[in-house]
């Protein structure tokens, strides 16, 4: 894709400058936002992670003990080995899926720009979706706070209406979401002034 100085991708995080490969961008097309997930979504993500990792590692420590105990009149000393090394392996597959969740959730990004809307979602490591919506066909903005985290950390969900019959936009934990919404209304209108509808 050729570069042009509208569309600087020095302004872009390495994951914004990976999404300019992936989409088409025109050169007289300028950047107005880009728009990465929160990093208290991360924080969950890896405290989750931590939680079921120690759960784990708890129970496979504590289980053998208690089973070799006079009172249940079973000893299980020659499985411990076998209880180890399966605490361990549950416990290593738990920071791998940690380690992938915080990959993919670190991976989504819409970019903003005074000509289209792109988004690039990550379902699963080797499932992405890449959507484009033109700017003029943004119907409506709306952003929404649920709880106390959200209003405590300023981050929200944007869902971006769209007109037709293409499905709708929805981001989670976008930080500072009032100001990214202002963006994309502002940048849809803009659109409309230039072109019209």
């Amino acid at each position: 894709m050729e570069q042009n100085n509208n569309m600087d991708p020095s302004q872009l995080s390495p994951v914004g400058k990976n999404l300019l490969n992936l989409i088409e961008f025109d050169k007289d097309e300028m950047l107005v936002d880009e728009i990465r997930k929160h990093h208290f979504g991360l924080f969950i993500i890896y405290f989750t992670g931590f939680s079921i990792a120690t759960i784990i590692f708890i129970f496979f420590a504590v289980m053998p003990s208690f089973l070799n105990s006079d009172a249940l009149d079973i000893n299980l000393s020659s499985y411990s080995y076998v209880f180890a090394f399966l605490g361990l392996l549950l416990v290593l597959m738990s920071a791998v899926a940690t380690f992938i969740g915080s990959y993919l959730y670190k991976n989504d990004v819409i970019i903003v720009t005074n000509e289209k809307i792109a988004q690039v979602l990550y379902k699963t490591i080797f499932n992405r979706k890449i959507s484009q919506l033109s700017i003029g066909d943004v119907q409506d903005v709306t952003v929404y706070q649920e709880g106390v985290f959200p209003r405590l950390f300023k981050y929200g969900t944007i869902v971006i209406e769209t007109a037709g019959e293409q499905a709708n936009y929805k981001f989670t934990y976008v930080p500072d979401p009032y100001r990214r919404a202002k963006n994309i209304v502002g940048s849809h209108e803009k659109n409309l002034t230039q072109f019209g509808n």
